[in-house]
């Protein structure tokens, strides 16, 4: 995974510097809404629950929608195309995981908080391009996946072997569509996006973590 982790930033950097000397570029700023799916808050691979017998049971809520911020380049290479990249923050809200005995008693709750943070490089195409822009988008991710996971109990101890503050790194992508307003000073700009997270480096156990953003945002 560390080679691969490697090998992904290193493409990003030099696209980005590769691109630099493109006939124009624009900067912007986004924000807007991240919404999960189920396994976006599966924090830990496997089963690492081993101190808890078959008496006990899990109940995990699925993420909470949450929202995002971050800065883009374009660096337009036609007046159709161009590469673009940038870094974001997306964070999903406190959820819990309730370990409950089997008269239905609860016994423990880990409440965690995702953050994940995508470096992009990809391209974009116009297919209409005038006052209002429409386009399709395709990026590779570099993510930065980390978690806090708070424990609280109910009564009684209970012994678990965890880290409290799990980090990962994963190679993912991200396709959508978006459009363009321009209105001379400032371009502004509407974007939703599929993101898978865990495309490349995942261990066996994991599944896919993907999640939905859409963006408001305004280039210069």
């Amino acid at each position: 995974m560390k080679n691969y982790s490697r090998i992904a930033v290193l493409l990003l950097v030099l696209s980005l510097l590769f691109t630099s000397s493109a006939y124009s570029t624009e900067i912007g700023f986004v924000f807007g809404l991240s919404t999960p799916n189920d396994q976006v808050n599966n924090v830990y691979n496997g089963n690492p629950f081993k101190s808890i017998n078959s008496m006990q049971h899990w109940y995990k809520q699925g993420a909470n929608s949450g929202f995002h911020i971050g800065l883009r380049a374009r660096f337009n290479m036609s007046d159709n195309f161009s590469f673009v990249g940038g870094v974001a923050w997306h964070r999903f809200p406190e959820t819990e995981i309730q370990v409950k005995d089997n008269q239905d008693r609860l016994l423990t709750t880990l409440k965690t908080t995702q953050n994940i943070i995508p470096i992009s490089a990809g391209v974009q195409f116009y297919l209409i391009k005038s006052v209002v822009g429409v386009y399709g988008i395709g990026e590779l991710t570099y993510n930065y996946i980390s978690n806090t996971v708070d424990v609280s109990y109910a009564g009684q101890d209970i012994p678990l072997n965890l880290d409290l503050n799990p980090t990962n790194s994963r190679i993912g992508f991200g396709i959508g569509a978006g459009a363009d307003l321009d209105i001379k000073l400032v371009k502004l700009n509407l974007e939703g996006r599929y993101n898978l997270a865990n495309f490349i480096g995942a261990s066996a156990e994991e599944k896919s973590k993907a999640y939905f953003s859409l963006s408001l945002g305004v280039y210069f």
